[in-house]
């Protein structure tokens, strides 16, 4: 009985013990997602125009061929990760002012 006590306080230990280091490693992955944007307003306002245009030829081809769904879908993420850094960088430069 003391043996089954014994492996299950450790089993519990060890499944606690994965809990909290799932949630330590997973905070600085959110917070380094933050912290791509490293180019000025102007550079994602001409990145996202251009984004803009390959999305829409990617949305045509993928129109036409359904291989082209996934360029569709990565051209989109790229747009918001972009749209994202523009919109911060847009609000740090009016409240600078």
């Amino acid at each position: 009985m003391a043996k089954i006590r014994t492996t299950y306080r450790s089993s519990m230990f060890a499944a606690l013990m994965l809990a909290v280091c799932g949630f330590a490693f997973a905070s600085p992955v959110q917070a380094e997602t933050t912290t791509q944007c490293s180019g000025t307003l102007s550079q994602y306002d001409a990145t996202i125009r251009q984004l803009e245009t390959f999305s829409a030829k990617a949305q045509a081809m993928a129109d036409q061929n359904p291989l082209y769904i996934s360029d569709v879908e990565y051209y989109a993420s790229a747009l918001a990760q972009a749209q994202r850094c523009a919109k911060n960088l847009g609000t740090v430069a009016t409240v600078s002012r």
